[in-house]
C-alpha cells in the first residue's frame, strides 16, 4: 500500500544457505575429497512439501512473496498480513462506513478517537491483550513504522482503563483512520517482539489476526494456524470468533500458468490477485468461481512542465483530449476500470457525481485536440503526421513500468492515439521505483505511476510539494490540506471534489484507468468476503 518496495529478507536467506553449504561443522570451508576415499556426490536439495487442500485445509495463491510478516516493520502488505493481524476498526466492504473490528467499540470525536477491547482479549499466544498492551504496540508503530506519518496528529496515548484506550489528535485528522483501520493497524505483541531479534520477529510475529505463522519456507509457501483466541465484531462477517480452517497455506506462484494448472489440478483452493490467464482459463467452467475487485487508487501520467514541449499547456491540454480511455480497457479484455479523476471508487472519498462532471469535461476529443495545437501555432509543415512550432518537432519520452502488466498493454494503443493529434511518442520500460525516482529528480518527460491506498488523502502525497514529484500548486495544496482535517463524510467528498476540479484544471497529470483484480475461487469454497478493494476475509469460509 502507499509506496511500496520489496525488502532484502530473500536476499539474507539465500546468502545464508549458500554460506551454510560451503561450511564444515567447524566452520571452516569444506573441501570435497579432503580426508576421504572418495568425493562426496552433490545433491540437490528436494523441493519442499506443499500441503495440498483438505476440509481444513485452505490453500491459497498470490504471485508475490510477502515481504515480512510484522506489520510494523513493512512498507508492503498482501493477504499474509491480512490473515495475521485485526485492526482495531475497519471500513465496510463498500468504505462508506467504519466499523469496530477487533474493538469492541470506538467513538470518533475531532479531538479524539477512543477504543473499548474486549474484556477477554488476547494476543494469538495467549498473552493478555489489554488497554497497556495496546498502548505499548501503538508507541512501537509510532517509533518504527513507515506510515507513523500518518498518525502525526496523535498527541498523546491515554490508557483510561484496563479496556480502554485513547488516541488524542491536535487537530481532526481522518486521514489517520486510513491506517487505523488496514493491516498496519494491526497490534503487535511488544513483549513478544523484544523477547526476539527484529528479524526473527519479522517472520514468526505474535499479532491479534484470525491465523499465527506456523512456517515460512522461503520462495516456496507459508503455513498459517488457526488462532483459537480470535474474535472480531466486524458486522459485515457471520463467524465473529476462531475461522472455520484450521490451516491456511498460502502459496507463491509467480508463474501464471503454473496458478492455473494448479487451481485446475486440485493443488490450490483459490488464487488471489489471480493472472487473467487464470480468468481466461476458468471463466466459463462451472467448477470455479470468480470475484472482482478494484485497485484503490489510479494508474496515470503525469507530465513535466519543466521540459520541452510540456512547458506549453496547450500541449498538455491536446495530450489529455487525445486518450480514448475505452481503447485502453479495450485493450486489455475489459479489465480496468477508466477513469478521468484521481480517486477511484475503491477509495475512501470518492464522488461518483464529481467523476461524471470530469468525464464530460476530459472525454476524447481528438478533433479539440488538434485544434487546440492549430491555435496553439503547433502544425505538420512537413507532411510527415508530427507536428512542430518554430523547427521544433512535438516529440516525448514516456516511462513506463515493465512490471505493471496494465500499463504494459496500452502502450501501443496510447501510442497511436498521441500519433493520432501528431504527436510523437517513444516508449521507455522502467521496473516503477526507477521511474519514481527519476520523476522526483525531474529527469522526465512524461512519468507514470500507479498508488494504491483506500483513503483520498493518497491525492496529498503525489499532488503537493510534500509529494517530492516537483507540484507547486497553492490552492490544490490548500485544499488537499483542507481535506485532511474535515472528518465529516459528506463534507470530506467536497472538499476533495473541488480539489479534483483544481487537478483537471491544471493538465499536469491523465488519470487513465484503475486496475480490476480478480479472485478465482473452486466452486466448493463458500463464505468468501472481498471488499471493493483489495481485502479478503476466510472467516466465513467452509467447503462444501
Amino acid at each position: 500500500m502507499k509506496e511500496r518496495c520489496r525488502s532484502v529478507i530473500l536476499m539474507l536467506l539465500a546468502a545464508g544457505c549458500v554460506l551454510l553449504s560451503a561450511c564444515g561443522k567447524s566452520g571452516e570451508t569444506a573441501t570435497p575429497g579432503a580426508g576421504s576415499a572418495e568425493a562426496p556426490k552433490s545433491e540437490t536439495p528436494a523441493a519442499p512439501t506443499v500441503p495440498l487442500p483438505d476440509e481444513n485445509t485452505l490453500v491459497i495463491a498470490i504471485s508475490d512473496e510477502v515481504e515480512g510478516l510484522d506489520v510494523q516493520q513493512i512498507s508492503y502488505a498482501n493477504i499474509v498480513n491480512m490473515l495475521l493481524t485485526e485492526p482495531l476498526i475497519v471500513y465496510s466492504t463498500d468504505l462508506t462506513k467504519l466499523y469496530p473490528s477487533f474493538a469492541e467499540s470506538f467513538t470518533l470525536t475531532d479531538e479524539y478517537i477512543e477504543f473499548v477491547l474486549p474484556a477477554d482479549a488476547k494476543f494469538s499466544n495467549g498473552n493478555i491483550l489489554d488497554a497497556a498492551a495496546l498502548k505499548a504496540s501503538t508507541e512501537r508503530f509510532l517509533a518504527i513504522s513507515e506510515y507513523a506519518g500518518d498518525l502525526d496528529t496523535v498527541t498523546k496515548v491515554e490508557v483510561v482503563d484496563a479496556r480502554t484506550v485513547r488516541y488524542y489528535f491536535s487537530e481532526p485528522s481522518p486521514y489517520s483512520l486510513a491506517t487505523i483501520s488496514c493491516v498496519f493497524g494491526g497490534i503487535v505483541d511488544v513483549a513478544a517482539a523484544e523477547s526476539v531479534n527484529e528479524w526473527e520477529f519479522n517472520r514468526h510475529p505474535v499479532m491479534n489476526g484470525p491465523y499465527r505463522v506456523e512456517d515460512w519456507v522461503a520462495g516456496s509457501h507459508i503455513v498459517l494456524k488457526r488462532n483459537e483466541y480470535f474474535h472480531t465484531y466486524n458486522p459485515e462477517l457471520k463467524n465473529h470468533g476462531a475461522p472455520n480452517f484450521e490451516t491456511v497455506v498460502i502459496r507463491f506462484i509467480p508463474n501464471a500458468e503454473e496458478c492455473l494448472s494448479a487451481l485446475k489440478n486440485g493443488e490450490v483452493d483459490c488464487a488471489y490477485r489471480a493472472p487473467i490467464s487464470c480468468l481466461t482459463g476458468t471463466e466459463n467452467d462451472p467448477a470455479f468461481k470468480h470475484y472482482t475487485f478494484q485497485q484503490p487508487g489510479v494508474c496515470y501520467l503525469n507530465l513535466n512542465t519543466e521540459r520541452g514541449a510540456l512547458t506549453d499547456a496547450a500541449v498538455r491540454q491536446a495530450l489529455t483530449y487525445a486518450v480514448d480511455r475505452d481503447a485502453l480497457n479495450d485493450a486489455v479484455g475489459g479489465m480496468v476500470y477508466p477513469t478521468f479523476g484521481f480517486i477511484a471508487p475503491a477509495q475512501a472519498g470518492y464522488s461518483p457525481e464529481e467523476e461524471a462532471l470530469l468525464a464530460e469535461k476530459l472525454m476524447y476529443d481528438p478533433a479539440r485536440a488538434k485544434e487546440i495545437l492549430a491555435e496553439a501555432g503547433w502544425k505538420d509543415s512537413d507532411g510527415d503526421g508530427i507536428v512542430e512550432r518554430g523547427g521544433q518537432a512535438l516529440r516525448l519520452n514516456m516511462m513506463l513500468p515493465a512490471d505493471r502488466a496494465s500499463f504494459t498493454v496500452v502502450v501501443p494503443v496510447l501510442q497511436k492515439q498521441f500519433a493520432a493529434i501528431g504527436a510523437d511518442v517513444q516508449v521507455e520500460y522502467y521496473e516503477a521505483d526507477f521511474i519514481k525516482e527519476m520523476m522526483r529528480s525531474g529527469e522526465y518527460e512524461i512519468g507514470s505511476r500507479a498508488f494504491e491506498w483506500n483513503d483520498a488523502d493518497m491525492l496529498y502525497w503525489c499532488f503537493t510539494e510534500d509529494s517530492g514529484y516537483g507540484w507547486d500548486d497553492a490552492e490544490l495544496t490548500a485544499l488537499l490540506n483542507r481535506a485532511r482535517h474535515v472528518n465529516d463524510v459528506a463534507k470530506r467528498t467536497e472538499v476533495y471534489a473541488e480539489a479534483s476540479e483544481r487537478l483537471a484544471e491544471a493538465f499536469k497529470a491523465i488519470s487513465l484507468f484503475s486496475d480490476d483484480y480478480v479472485v478465482v475461487s473452486k466452486a466448493d469454497l463458500d463464505g468468501l468476503v472481498i471488499a471493493l478493494d483489495d481485502r479478503l476475509w476466510v472467516n466465513d469460509a467452509v467447503k462444501k
